[in-house]
């Protein structure tokens, strides 16, 4: 039987050894933790031969006209189980299969289970060298966890089509962190209306807004805020913050 001390230290030893691999630099608890984030299911590519963005665009992200950051090696559809009515969207998934890691962003929604990623061809040949993938031909054992997006430069609020100040609609693009809310100020931040998200990733305020211009403020799922200024309420209307997530 081991003493107290020794069986602590044994402890020690086996979550070191077993969860190393995982983050090296991280204590004990972190990488604890991280494991625990850990998922673990099929992974599949859909889209026959499209290109990258053509794959999602005007999909269930909303995402229009939006070129994949540089920085971010492919995309993937989620799960419904996993979508959580469109607040995935934007966010970025560490994946792993077979030794190859890469990062993806949630740009679209599939069928499946909870742990399901459905993979863009060029995405899934990233990872899996074109193993055949397609519908129930996939392959399991596929290990994921979401993660900060390695995106530095600014994101941006893209109004939606059909968007003015009488509909004020808007999508959250090129975010290093999932966004949680939105909101909009007609008057240089002094109040701040609530807007309700859209099933397809797209932040509506009722109402209307008394110009042409506002200020958006937008906040990620781990309570980080930015403040956009001076975005223009027009249909697919563009405009650039000053900074990303913290």
């Amino acid at each position: 039987m081991f003493t107290k001390p020794a069986t602590s230290l044994l402890l020690a030893t086996l979550a070191t050894s077993v969860l190393g691999s995982v983050a090296p630099a991280m204590t004990v608890d972190e990488r604890w933790l991280a494991r625990r984030a850990l998922n673990v299911g099929m992974g599949t590519r859909y889209g026959a031969d499209c290109t990258e963005e053509d794959c999602w665009q005007k999909g269930a992200c909303a995402f229009t006209d939006y070129t994949l950051p540089a920085s971010v090696d492919g995309s993937t559809c989620v799960s419904e189980d996993i979508w959580n009515d469109g607040y995935q969207c934007g966010g970025c998934i560490s994946v792993s299969y077979k030794g190859k890691t890469i990062t993806v962003m949630v740009t679209n929604k599939t069928g499946g289970d909870k742990n399901h990623l459905d993979m863009t061809p060029d995405t899934w040949d990233k990872l899996t060298g074109n193993a055949p993938g397609s519908g129930p031909g996939g392959v399991d054992g596929v290990e994921w966890q979401f993660v900060k997006c390695p995106i530095a430069t600014p994101l941006t609020i893209h109004m939606h089509g059909g968007a003015s100040q009488y509909w004020p609609a808007a999508t959250v693009e090129g975010a290093s962190r999932r966004t949680k809310s939105l909101e909009f100020s007609g008057d240089a931040g002094k109040t701040w209306v609530k807007t309700t998200r859209d099933i397809n990733n797209f932040f509506v305020a009722p109402g209307t807004l008394p110009s042409s211009t506002a200020w958006v403020r937008v906040t990620s799922h781990v309570g980080t805020t930015v403040v956009v200024k001076d975005v223009t309420l027009a249909s697919g209307k563009i405009t650039k913050a000053t900074k990303n997530y913290a």
